[in-house]
């Protein structure tokens, strides 16, 4: 798997591209073929992300406003690469569910992180959505 990194990283996030190699894409990628990005929470910059993945700065925006204000999520969806997700559970504090028919994306927000996954309809979307949240389970556990 093809992956787009940057090449002016913060200690942060030279420790998550580290990261990505092992437990990110053996773990979540190989297992559960789905497409992620892991942004800094603050300023929304994307740290790393699966080849030909990426959000529209509206979009991870949307997304990170849809974190703090789960109404908001609830009313207007989400959107990742131009695609409309309706949001099926947003907790506030700790991720997004959201479906387009068989497809399904999850967001998972830790401390520092946003974790975007995108699964199609060749993979469950409750296995990936899994994933995602147990790789947020894994950087919360480290600090991230």
């Amino acid at each position: 798997m093809e992956v787009a990194m940057r090449t002016d990283v913060t200690l942060r996030e030279e420790y998550v591209l580290k990261l990505w190699d092992t437990y990110i894409n053996e773990n979540l990628v190989q297992s559960t073929p789905c497409k992620a990005a892991i942004y800094d929470a603050c300023s929304l910059r994307l740290i790393i992300a699966s080849d030909g993945f990426y959000l529209l700065n509206n979009e991870i925006h949307n997304i990170s406003e849809g974190m703090r204000y789960p109404e908001v999520a609830y009313r207007n969806g989400i959107d990742i690469q131009s695609r409309h997700f309706d949001v099926r559970l947003a907790d506030g504090r700790n991720g997004i569910y959201a479906r387009d028919g068989s497809d399904g994306c999850t967001v998972c927000k830790t401390s520092t992180l946003l974790i975007v996954g995108v699964s199609d309809n060749k993979v469950k979307s409750e296995e990936s959505n899994e994933q995602i949240m147990k790789l947020g389970d894994y950087f919360r556990k480290i600090g991230l």
